[in-house]
């Protein structure tokens, strides 16, 4: 099999939701071809999927994943293709469902400014979803309490990238067009 089939099959595993299926073959596409990004992104999501679908959570109360694997796959993935907009993106989200805010933030804020750099490539909705769900985790993490210093430090990047994604170039931009009459 090629490695654009097993990749494609792999892909299915993911659609039919048999994420362990999918796993196994993009390790088998990781080994083949350790430069390859594809089989580091496929094995993440995959894994991440099978997470958020099934647990984590053994029956002796142990992971059944480990969290720190997924997220250096995402890792890699977007380390090997770094103007790849949806790795970089990936590998923010999966930090931020792994409680690891401010390395998410650090994540997002390589996807802004890979953004910013590229007129080719369109971050706006990856950062308009960063900052629900950075909003959400710190929401969480802070019990609703926008008073809270890790609050005060992470609800304006938050709003910085809700901003972005709303297609402005930058907040001081943006706030500009609030302040006008």
């Amino acid at each position: 099999m090629s490695d654009e089939d097993l990749v494609t099959r792999a892909a299915q595993h993911i659609t039919q939701g048999d994420f362990m299926e999918a796993m196994a073959l993009f390790k088998s596409h990781v080994d083949a071809n350790p430069e390859d990004p594809a089989g580091y992104h496929g094995w993440a999501e995959a894994a991440l999927f099978e997470i958020q679908q099934n647990g984590n959570i053994d029956d002796s109360g142990k992971d059944r994943i480990n969290e720190g694997q997924v997220a250096a796959y995402f890792r890699k993935a977007s380390g090997l293709a770094p103007d790849n907009s949806e790795y970089l993106a990936a590998h923010a989200n999966a930090l931020l469902e792994f409680d690891r805010i401010p390395m998410a933030v650090r994540e997002f804020q390589k996807l802004r400014d890979l953004g910013a750099s590229d007129d080719e490539v369109d971050v706006s909705f990856h950062l308009y979803e960063a900052a629900r769900m950075l909003i959400d985790a710190v929401d969480l993490k802070t019990d609703f309490d926008r008073s809270h210093s890790f609050a005060r430090q992470y609800v304006p990047v938050a709003i910085e990238f809700a901003l972005l994604g709303l297609g402005f170039p930058s907040a001081n931009e943006a706030t500009e067009y609030l302040a006008e009459d």
